[in-house]
């Protein structure tokens, strides 16, 4: 079982506090939906999270030990970030983009192990990007890229996983098969936190969801008790109706006051 634990961390820029005194648990099970407007620090959170961040105040940890502390190699074994708006900036293979992934799990010496390969098949099948293995990266579209990105994220098979946006830019076929897999992740027994801009997917989705607002955490807890009408007013001021948070028939729709 893997543990993040975030005790009172705070990041500042240029006298500003990005993130703010945030006390944060998250354990494996759980897909955590990280939401908030734009600006409230999620991503920065998620770096940090990451081990990718050193804080200004505070702690992060993972089962116990300092994110910093970790040795980069082995931390890599066991945790995945996929940052905001990936980019490919050779143009390799796909199935080299994906394969790339598992870098930190690889001998020494020699080139892909066997069982190596399979496991990058059966990424690019998942991601429905089997076609697409011996095409360029750099001439994917942006949803595909993404796509790739989020297979090399999950080809290690690691305990932890931590993805920014990763549904951003994805048509609603894939958008959906994207959070069913990060969901299929968390009931296996993963870690994964994950921001998200889409609110219905959260609402069906995600076990918990933790809200960030002005680099602060606002709320965290189960989805079916936390995201409330109340609270996406208070953070995003905008009335929304939530209907069966925590269900898979869960939506969440954003109103004119006049609307209500």
């Amino acid at each position: 079982m893997s543990r993040i634990e975030a005790e009172a961390v705070t990041v500042e820029r240029a006298g500003r506090a990005i993130v703010d005194g945030v006390n944060l648990q998250i354990e494996s099970g759980q897909l955590v939906a990280l939401i908030g407007p734009n600006g409230a620090g999620k991503s920065t959170l998620l770096s940090l999270l990451a081990g990718l961040l050193r804080p200004d105040g505070g702690s992060a940890k993972l089962d116990g030990a300092a994110l910093t502390s970790i040795d980069r190699r082995k931390l890599a074994q066991v945790r995945a970030y996929l940052p905001q708006n990936p980019r490919a900036e050779w143009p390799v293979s796909v199935e080299r983009l994906v394969a790339l992934g598992l870098l930190p799990q690889l001998p020494a010496f020699g080139g892909l192990p066997a069982h190596m390969h399979a496991r990058v098949a059966m990424a690019l099948e998942a991601a429905d990007l089997t076609n697409h293995r011996d095409q360029p990266a750099t001439t994917l579209s942006g949803g595909e890229l993404g796509r790739a990105m989020l297979a090399r994220a999950l080809v290690g098979d690691p305990e932890v996983l931590l993805v920014d946006e990763p549904l951003a830019g994805l048509d609603p076929r894939h958008a959906l098969d994207g959070i069913i897999r990060l969901r299929a992740l968390a009931d296996e027994g993963k870690l994964v936190i994950a921001s998200l801009h889409d609110l219905t997917l959260a609402a069906r989705y995600a076990t918990h969801v933790a809200v960030m607002s002005g680099g602060k955490l606002a709320a965290f807890g189960p989805t079916s008790l936390t995201l409330t009408a109340a609270l996406l007013r208070q953070v995003f001021e905008v009335d929304a109706c939530v209907t069966g948070a925590g269900t898979p028939t869960a939506t969440v729709d954003f109103v004119p006051q006049a609307a209500l």
